[in-house]
């Protein structure tokens, strides 16, 4: 029976966020074929995502014996044993793969560089690390702190802590310019593979930058984290962007928080000389601002357009981040929370001010609207990547 029609549909419902679907089209391509390694592959992934990392062992094992030269395969595999404490083997599989295999990207360095840093007691296991968010997306800030302070006894050089340290005391109302300061000398070092020359999308949020991410990566970038990048918004707010420019140090591509806000394209132009900018936009502010209103309205799920109250109970990063960002980004207050002409006024400035600022340097900004038919050959042709008739993906035209 052949088995490539549902193997693509998983891979689809996958890539959609369908993950009950797929994981039931997974299972049947593996009780016909057992030893398909992209379906024990894949199936693996969603149980790492599931927060199952046990579950998804036997998979992945299955996947790298059956194709020992898939790279891939190894990074998920190490990532999975780290997942679950067993930094050892973790680092004894992808050491060797590096040694034995030749495998040099830019991922598999920075993961073999976890690896090292875990095994050899630099640095906290990822499951401590786990724990440590779950501290701070509940908004326990001083017991978050209390336990980063003794972790930080045991694990002095450990950049990422003092990085969370220094965005918990700005959130207590302490100083944290000593954390700060150690979290920008604690970072883990540069590797080579990471250019710099980075690519900034800095358009506001709702005008494709999800799908924009996709791009990089489907392109190898590196590209950074969002959940590291959002304990920025705080510095972005002082216009202190020492640790802002810290963090794109360890990946090639960004989007969203904070390289969306008002002035941040700039200090990553001159931090960053020689690197790419992609404004995207949509049709028209109006239809920009409604899709904005739509999605808080869905992710707040009220059924109605949220309160400032309903903002400053949301726990997205923290209780309380999206009001903060509404504060700090477009200057509203509880009268002014949804008011259409604050947000057109911000995003036709926004833009006004970006394009301004390139006015005289085409090569390095492209204004960028992804539903348009060419999109994603200019997106190719700007970053200087073959086009062969790729579409531009929609994965989750929700975030967009």
């Amino acid at each position: 029976m052949p088995i490539n029609e549902p193997l693509r549909q998983a891979v689809n419902f996958h890539q959609q966020g369908q993950l009950q679907e797929a994981e039931r089209l997974y299972r049947y391509v593996l009780h016909i074929q057992a030893n398909q390694p992209d379906a024990n592959h894949n199936l693996g992934l969603i149980a790492v995502q599931l927060g199952q990392p046990a579950s998804a062992l036997p998979h992945l094992q299955t996947a790298w014996k059956i194709d020992p030269h898939n790279e891939q395969y190894c990074l998920s595999l190490t990532d999975c044993l780290l997942r679950m404490n067993r930094s050892g083997d973790a680092l004894r599989i992808i050491k060797n793969a590096v040694q034995r295999k030749g495998f040099n990207s830019a991922q598999t360095t920075r993961l073999l560089q976890l690896a090292t840093r875990i095994a050899s007691a630099e640095r906290p296991e990822l499951a401590t690390e786990r724990e440590l968010a779950d501290l701070f997306a509940a908004g326990r800030f001083s017991m978050l702190e209390q336990r980063l302070s003794l972790l930080l006894d045991q694990y002095p050089n450990w950049g990422e802590g003092w990085n969370v340290l220094c965005t918990t005391q700005q959130l207590l109302g302490k100083n944290y310019e000593d954390a700060l300061q150690r979290s920008i000398t604690r970072m883990p070092a540069i590797t080579a593979a990471v250019s710099r020359k980075k690519v900034f999308c800095i358009g506001a949020n709702k005008t494709g930058t999800t799908t924009l991410e996709s791009v990089f990566g489907s392109l190898g970038l590196i590209v950074g984290s969002q959940e590291q990048a959002e304990l920025f918004l705080h510095d972005w707010a002082r216009q202190d962007y020492r640790r802002i420019i810290r963090y794109c140090e360890s990946a090639e591509a960004f989007q969203d928080v904070p390289f969306s806000f008002h002035g941040a394209f700039r200090a990553m132009d001159e931090a960053f000389p020689g690197s790419k900018f992609i404004l995207t936009v949509r049709n028209t502010a109006d239809e920009w601002f409604e899709s904005l209103v739509r999605f808080h309205t869905g992710i707040i799920g009220k059924g109605r357009i949220p309160t400032a109250d309903d903002l400053k109970q949301f726990s997205y990063r923290y209780p309380g981040f999206l009001w903060d960002s509404f504060q700090m980004k477009y200057g509203v207050d509880e009268s002014k929370l949804y008011d259409r002409d604050v947000y057109v006024r911000w995003y036709e400035e926004h833009n006004h001010a970006v394009q301004q600022y390139f006015e005289h340097r085409p090569d390095d900004l492209l204004t960028l609207n992804v539903a348009e038919p060419d999109a994603m050959e200019r997106l190719l042709g700007f970053l200087g990547y073959p086009y062969t008739g790729q579409k531009m993906p929609h994965l989750n035209s929700s975030r967009d």
